[in-house]
């Protein structure tokens, strides 16, 4: 723990989104560090990540926010992610059965490869794409 200019204490925050390709991972991650929002799809190779500063209490901390990617084939890369993680959102998309389904699967996942202490969080997080529809 170190301090910042002011004496104020600073941590730092490591979390993990976790789901099935295309249920909002990064999105989700870009409407809260940024307050933006992108209708267009783009998959998450590998993995990538963005900070966000909040203050609680006398500290800031720093929020490193990691966007995994869902597809299978990356799946093998998640896993060097998930070590040092302190909380992991789990996502699904409420109109895709199959990524409920996937959901424990990726909670299990994560807990044996980031060796879960008693101290962190697991929070589930539902997403719902609204498509805009036009009449002619």
């Amino acid at each position: 723990m170190s301090t910042a200019g002011g004496g104020r204490k600073k941590a730092l925050l490591k979390v993990i989104i976790l789901g099935d390709s295309g249920v909002g991972k990064t999105s989700l991650m870009n409407q809260y560090v940024n307050k933006k929002f992108s209708n267009q799809y783009k998959a998450t190779i590998g993995a990538d990540f963005l900070t966000k500063d909040i203050s609680v209490g006398d500290r800031t901390v720093t929020m490193q926010i990691w966007d995994t990617a869902g597809q299978e084939r990356f799946q093998s890369l998640g896993v060097a992610f998930y070590r040092g993680a302190d909380c992991c959102v789990l996502t699904y998309d409420i109109t895709n059965a199959s990524s409920f389904r996937s959901v424990e699967a990726w909670r299990d996942e994560f807990l044996i490869q980031a060796r879960f202490v008693d101290n962190m969080f697991l929070i589930m997080i539902i997403s719902y794409i609204m498509f805009s529809c036009s009449y002619i």
